[in-house]
């Protein structure tokens, strides 16, 4: 909706009654808007749409990937290269830059193409009755004082305030939570009410399940409730992604190191009279000696490793750093409707007098058994009268359809409660529920929302059956008898009240409840019969038939893995308090003993004032709007915590933005939910999310293992610079020579170590802090002490070489290169963990490293044989003795480094 938009004077119009709200709209109930009141209100307010987001440019994509400091620091780092003529060095750094960006930008342009592919743009149209007559138009035309007719599937396309329904029933699960279709009326009620339980209006996105009604439009575009939660998203800022910023941070330190050694050493030469062109080449072999140059190539496709691995279990990643940060998250706001839960009701238990039968669906719902749940424990025979009659009225008093689909399955059309009756029928007994439903009715009480029943008249083996279901109060006043295993017995007005509490109970445990009741009639009512006044008494009270939106089945192990894991999963949800504590305890988010759910209405507006320990303990809130999703993920972001959100509805959109992960469904998600969230699942299954805090977890130790990798003989380049310039004043690595060789082990056993398959123990310990930085102080100990003895070997090598044997500078430099570029390969070996073995560990066992660490031994072979690469890197004739201290040098090392662990692994000092 454009900046010109008016909000319509009406406050609450769920208070009002339909006909002040006519009056104020200045409109007519039977005839609409003219066409031209119509246009000039279009005009005023508006098309009714909503903001469309701006979708990343491709540009935008490009921009993001080079907008690195270190991309900055290495782009000066050439142009330097390129002023002093030093061209090959210039262009092997510019390659370097391509190829991150490249694979960056490839990676994310996919995962918006595999976005877009989900995303369906159908056009909405609107029944709406202008100069008296009923017209289609698109809904984008619609303004406030439209009047609309609505049908069961249609989609509601704007705000409005029912004036007439019969029968409707509204599928709001998108925008409230609700998991069952939500029964509408006219009557005006309380002003304070909240949107959830607003049951006189009706809300653009939501579905019209059953029935039809007549409404007058109070609000359109971004005025409507869809709009509110439009207009959170776009004002809900986005927390920066914790690797980026670890990285960031990582990478500024690393920066500042350098350019501070390099300005000590260029003013310590130019005072000792040193050429310019030395010292800026020195300033430069510092630069890339100190930065990895490949930590955005290993990163990006580390990352992009885990993106593809994701892939195969259905999960879209929009953005490559977001795959780490499921590996720090710490808590989990779920949704209930369609993410814990199947989003379809299912038939789920039936009480008689006397006997409780729950029923066990397996195969995937295609079979279905009851099991009795008292306390013999046995199944009810097929022939048993009262499931005999269950059957009847389960499959006759009923206006739903089952279709077959292409794929053979069965798909449900009518009310979603009738549905499930059909389809326990369809799979208990096929053969006996295709011969019922040949059966012809011979009249009918279509369901009202004020009489709460519904009955159909049918001749069944001979008898005139009425056979009534309904709201369980409604039934149970008209019963005069109950159905037991015995035969009929007279109902009093005690028992009457015994069912009406179980009722409630059940209720009270989430369960959606309607009583079924028959009567057998002496001769076939007349086609003019009044069902409901001259035959709905004196019924025969059957049962309580309980339904219930299921969890899916994999969700309970997936909530233990994350239990596990140390990580918080805790249910938001628009729906009843009931319904979700008995779905949280089904997949124990909640157990018996902490099972409170924490009422929306209870929730203060501000959630920092709220009894922070009623929230932190707080495992169920029901009942919540998206603002108070929004502030909950607010006041968890605040005390420290990683929040990953998931869900599919409208509502959860402001919820999906501001957390660290957002998380929308593929299947059942909007697609303002997928627009805004990180990632989506393709096939909504909440066990791909474990999959992903799996992921997330190996990813973030790869990266850790790969840059303290890297950093560690990085730090020896820079020690083997500063003791070997600072006391011969000679450069015992060239520019190109650190660049080729960072290229190779800055890559390749880098990136081996960054794709690795992890720890299979990784899902058994607590995330880390989410403030810990991306290497802790632990892990610069560890840099630091492998650094140095990488230097103290090489130097040592260097000034044998130089001193004792009075070899050339430019031999010793030689020496130097290969002692150091065979050490850093066999230094991917010390990447282990301290408690694992030596000879069989997460390194050893990675394929990618051993194949890494023979492709970069034959390169370096092959460099020195090849005569244009030998000049270019300034090789020279080496002797055999040569050859054997590089070798001996290069070993002795790891030899160390292992032996350290070995030695330290049971004290606090880890090497």
């Amino acid at each position: 909706m454009n900046s010109s938009n008016k909000e319509p004077e009406i406050d609450h119009p769920h208070s009002k009654s339909a006909e002040e709200i006519v009056k104020q709209l200045e409109t007519n109930q039977e005839s609409g808007l003219s066409e031209e009141e119509a246009k000039k209100r279009l005009e005023s307010y508006g098309p009714n749409q909503l903001e469309e987001h701006d979708e990343k440019s491709l540009l935008q994509i490009l921009i993001d990937q080079i907008n690195n400091p270190i991309v900055y620091l290495l782009t000066a780092a050439a142009v330097l290269a390129f002023v002093f003529g030093d061209v090959p060095e210039g262009i092997a750094i510019i390659v370097v830059l391509v190829l991150n960006t490249i694979i960056g930008f490839w990676m994310e342009f996919q995962a918006r193409k595999s976005m877009n592919a989900l995303q369906e743009m159908d056009k909405v149209m609107a029944h709406v009755i202008r100069n008296g007559e009923e017209k289609e138009v698109d809904a984008e035309q619609l303004v406030p004082g439209d009047v609309i007719n609505l049908a069961a599937g249609d989609l509601v396309p704007a705000d409005a305030r029912l004036i007439e329904l019969a029968e409707l029933s509204i599928d709001e699960a998108p925008l409230t939570g609700e998991s069952v279709p939500v029964s509408k009326e006219v009557e005006p009620i309380e002003e304070d009410t909240q949107v959830a339980d607003q049951k006189n209006m009706i809300f653009k996105g939501t579905a019209v399940t059953n029935g039809r009604g007549k409404a007058v439009v109070v609000t359109t575009g971004m005025e409507t409730e869809i709009g509110s939660i439009s207009e959170m998203v776009s004002e809900a800022d986005k927390e920066q992604i914790p690797l980026n910023r670890k990285l960031e941070d990582l990478t500024k330190k690393l920066i500042w190191v350098t350019l501070a050694l390099a300005a000590a050493f260029f003013v310590v030469g130019w005072a000792t009279g040193k050429e310019i062109y030395q010292l800026v080449q020195t300033s430069i072999a510092w630069t890339i000696a100190a930065i990895p140059e490949g930590l955005p190539i290993v990163a990006s496709i580390a990352l992009a490793k885990g993106m593809l691995r994701l892939a195969d279990h259905n999960v879209i990643v929009k953005q490559l750093a977001a795959v780490e940060t499921l590996g720090e998250t710490t808590v989990i706001f779920t949704d209930k409707t369609g993410t814990l839960t199947e989003n379809r009701l299912t038939l789920q238990m039936m009480e008689f007098e006397e006997r409780r039968a729950d029923i066990k669906w397996s195969d995937n719902n295609s079979n279905a058994e009851i099991v009795s749940n008292d306390e013999s424990g046995h199944g009810f025979d097929k022939e048993d009268e009262r499931l005999k009659r269950f059957f009847e009225i389960a499959v006759l008093c009923n206006d739903a359809e089952l279709k077959k689909k292409k794929n053979g399955e069965e798909n449900g059309a009518g009310d979603p409660l009738d549905v499930s009756l059909l389809e326990f029928g369809n799979v208990f007994d096929s053969e006996r529920y295709e011969k019922l439903r040949e059966s012809n009715r011979l009249n009918e009480e279509p369901f009202d929302s004020d009489d709460m029943v519904m009955g159909t008249v049918y001749e069944i083996d001979g008898q005139i059956m009425l056979l009534c279901k309904g709201a369980a109060e409604a039934i149970v006043e008209r019963c005069s008898n109950t159905f037991t295993a015995d035969g009929s017995s007279d109902l009093n007005e005690d028992g009457k009240n015994k069912w009406i509490e179980r009722n409630e109970e059940l209720s009270e445990d989430g369960l959606r409840v309607i009583a079924f009741a028959f009567k057998e009639l002496d001769q076939k009512p007349s086609d003019d019969a009044d069902v409901e006044g001259d035959l709905m008494h004196d019924l025969t009270f059957l049962c309580l038939t309980g339904f219930i939106d299921p969890p899916r089945e994999e969700v309970k192990e997936s909530v233990a893995t994350c239990k596990k894991a140390g990580i918080k999963v805790e249910m938001v949800t628009g729906d009843h308090p009931g319904t979700a504590r008995n779905i949280a305890r089904e997949v124990n988010v909640a157990d018996e003993e902490n099972d409170k759910a924490l009422h929306g209405s209870d929730l203060r507006e501000d959630v920092e004032e709220h009894d922070q320990e009623e929230v932190v303990n707080t495992r169920i809130f029901a009942r919540v709007d998206p603002e108070q999703k929004l502030k909950l993920i607010e006041y968890y972001q605040n005390n420290g915590d990683i929040v990953a959100m998931t869900g599919d509805g409208v509502n959860d959109a402001p919820a999906l933005k501001k957390a660290d992960i957002g998380i929308a469904m593929g299947e059942r998600g909007t697609q303002v939910a997928q627009e805004v969230s990180d990632m989506v699942l393709k096939n909504d299954a909440f066990s791909s999310i474990v999959e992903a805090v799996r992921e997330g977890r190996i990813i973030f130790g790869n990266i850790r293992k790969f840059i303290m990798y890297q950093l560690s003989y990085h730090l020896s380049e820079i020690l083997i610079i500063a003791l070997i310039s600072f006391t011969v004043f000679a450069l015992p690595l060239l520019p190109l020579q650190l660049l080729f060789l960072n290229l190779l082990s800055d890559v390749f056993p880098a990136l081996a170590l960054g794709i690795g398959q992890g720890s299979p123990e990784v899902m058994k310990h607590d995330p880390k802090d989410p403030e810990e930085p991306i290497i802790n102080k632990q892990n610069w100990m560890m840099i630091g002490m492998h650094g140095l003895i990488l230097t103290i070997f090489v130097t040592g090598s260097y000034f044998f070489a130089f001193l004792y044997w009075g070899l050339s500078e430019e031999v010793c430099n030689n020496v130097a290169f290969f002692s150091l570029a065979f050490a850093q390969l066999w230094h991917v070996f010390d990447m282990r963990e301290a408690e694992e073995p030596i000879f069989n560990n997460q390194v050893t066992r990675n394929k990618y490293v051993w194949g890494a660490v023979i492709f970069c031994v034959v390169v370096i072979i092959a460099s020195y044989f090849i005569p244009q690469i030998n000049n270019i890197l300034s090789y020279q004739s080496l002797d055999l003795k040569v050859w054997i201290l590089i070798g001996i040098t290069s070993l002795l090392p790891v030899f160390t480094i292992q032996s350290l662990k070995e030695i330290t692994k049971d004290m606090k000092i880890t090497f």
